[in-house]
């Protein structure tokens, strides 16, 4: 019994060990996954670049650790940190190549890919709300094409939750990001035809 009950405490021991560095990786990855995303929105490549480096680093370290226990290779935790570092590389290589990544290229799986996506639509939207507040309205229609691009594939993965948990609420969500910004810009761009013609009007007079 003696025997018995150390083998199972040390199995169970090992256990909180290994959870309690799968949940540090997967904060430290979240943590500097979003910095990134935050860089980016700033300008600021090379700062993006050191934190996403470091945000890679960690997820391979987690996804190491996790896969020594299949209920931690698919706990929440795990889906979280693969989600957040997801959609720092989408932001990162929309904002700078205009290229929307695949699962096989970020490096994680199709669900958490998926919920990245869905993420990503609301880090574009602020992306042509900044373009359109400094005037760079061109800018501002290649994000919005991104979250276009996004939206059509993510209408494309018509599951139940018990496939896809959550999916049709993230569908949802990106539909209306889409059609608000899509407003948004059209009356920018409305709004600068107008001076653009009013401006052309006033010259012609004083010529």
């Amino acid at each position: 019994m003696k025997k018995l009950l150390k083998e199972m405490r040390g199995h169970f021991d090992s256990q909180v060990e290994l959870r309690e560095k799968v949940s540090e990786a997967s904060r430290g990855t979240i943590r500097s996954s979003s910095r990134s995303i935050s860089a980016i929105h700033r300008g600021d490549k090379r700062e993006s670049q050191k934190f996403l480096k470091d945000a890679k680093a960690r997820i391979a370290v987690m996804m190491k650790l996790a896969r020594e226990d299949q209920e931690l290779a698919t706990s929440g935790m795990v889906f979280s940190a693969q989600q957040e570092y997801a959609e720092a590389e989408l932001v990162r290589a929309l904002a700078l190549k205009g290229k929307l990544l695949t699962p096989d290229e970020i490096g994680i799986p199709y669900k958490p890919y998926l919920s990245a996506l869905a993420d990503t639509a609301g880090e574009l939207r602020r992306m042509v709300l900044d373009s359109m507040r400094g005037g760079d309205l061109r800018k501002a229609e290649k994000a919005l094409g991104a979250m276009d691009e996004i939206f059509e594939l993510m209408m494309e993965f018509d599951y139940t939750d018990s496939v896809l948990p959550g999916m049709r609420r993230r569908q949802d969500t990106v539909r209306q990001i889409l059609e608000k910004t899509r407003g948004d810009l059209t009356l920018a761009l409305r709004q600068e035809r107008l001076e653009r013609a009013l401006r052309e009007k006033h010259e012609a007079r004083r010529a």
